[in-house]
């Protein structure tokens, strides 16, 4: 007994009619009926009766119906489920993040060029030790980070031991974040000796700041801040920045519409390095289509800047 002789019975019960069920199922009426035969032949029963009237169950088919449904039930819902999970897997994606607006505009755009009926994507906009923790453990299919000189060599220690891989985009010389009528704005370039006179912001609890986990641009080691102001998201920056003298430090990449219009960023002139923006994956994960779709539309943008 094979699944297929039963999907043929099957088919045969609900169309009412052999031919009606070779059309449905897309095989020849012969096909089926050398199947059936060969099953009835199997089982030393007779399933159907044939007449100018058509096709019918035998009282022995009808038996032999009631003890093979729940295993043709069971069947079909291991081959839903299987395929659900292979749709899935093609028409899903997680992204986890630094706190990054390009990220989001990349993420828009991946979104308005899907043309799919059904699918799973997530994206989460987290500090640096969370990205990491939702890759390693496949939460998220890829981080979305940043690494400087400073911490670059420990990060990279980092991945190694938890099977991870980066993969580079872009260096981008550090810039200053603050509102538009601050007393620095109106500078074409901020030198690092500027910064100590304002509040200085940092995404962090003050309990979990860690120079290696660092969310802003890091600056020299000798340069102290004596006003920090501790938050946890983009938009209470942008509130702060907005209403006080409060600064931070970043990428600079502030693309049209992903950010507050009362915040603009200035070169830092005397930056001590780089930030190197990438991406983070499993090792022995592969890279999904809609993660290198996503991926490629991320450095379009990075690139413009």
């Amino acid at each position: 007994m094979t699944l297929s002789q039963l999907e043929y019975i099957m088919e045969i019960c609900h169309c009412g009619s052999m031919n009606k069920a070779s059309q449905h199922l897309f095989v020849s009426q012969s096909t089926i009926s050398t199947a059936i035969r060969e099953l009835e032949e199997e089982m030393g029963i007779t399933i159907f009766t044939r007449s100018n009237r058509g096709i019918a169950l035998t009282e022995e088919g009808q038996e032999f119906l009631a003890k093979v449904y729940p295993i043709w039930e069971k069947c079909k819902e291991i081959k839903q489920f299987y395929t659900a999970k292979e749709f899935d897997e093609k028409n899903s994606l997680s992204i986890s993040t630094q706190r990054y607006p390009f990220c989001s505009k990349a993420f828009v755009e991946f979104l308005q060029k899907q043309d799919l009926a059904h699918f799973r994507f997530g994206f989460k906009e987290c500090p640096l030790g969370k990205v990491i923790q939702e890759v390693q453990n496949g939460t998220s299919d890829i981080g979305i980070i940043f690494l400087s000189e400073m911490t670059e060599a420990s990060l990279r220690r980092h991945f190694s031991s938890k099977n991870l891989e980066f993969h580079e985009m872009k260096r981008i010389r550090p810039h200053v974040f603050l509102n538009k009528n601050h007393p620095l704005a109106q500078k074409d370039t901020i030198s690092l000796e500027d910064l100590p006179a304002y509040p200085y912001v940092v995404f962090t609890k003050k309990d979990e700041s860690s120079l290696q986990f660092s969310e802003e641009a890091n600056l020299q080691q000798n340069i102290t801040f004596p006003r920090i102001i501790y938050i946890n998201d983009r938009a209470t920056f942008y509130n702060v920045a907005a209403h006080t003298d409060a600064l931070s430090t970043g990428s600079g990449v502030l693309p049209d519409g992903y950010c507050d219009r009362r915040i603009t960023a200035i070169p830092l002139s005397d930056a001590t390095e780089d930030m190197c923006i990438g991406w983070l994956k499993k090792k022995d994960r592969s890279l999904s289509a809609k993660a290198a779709e996503f991926i490629e539309i991320l450095e379009k943008i990075i690139q413009l800047y």
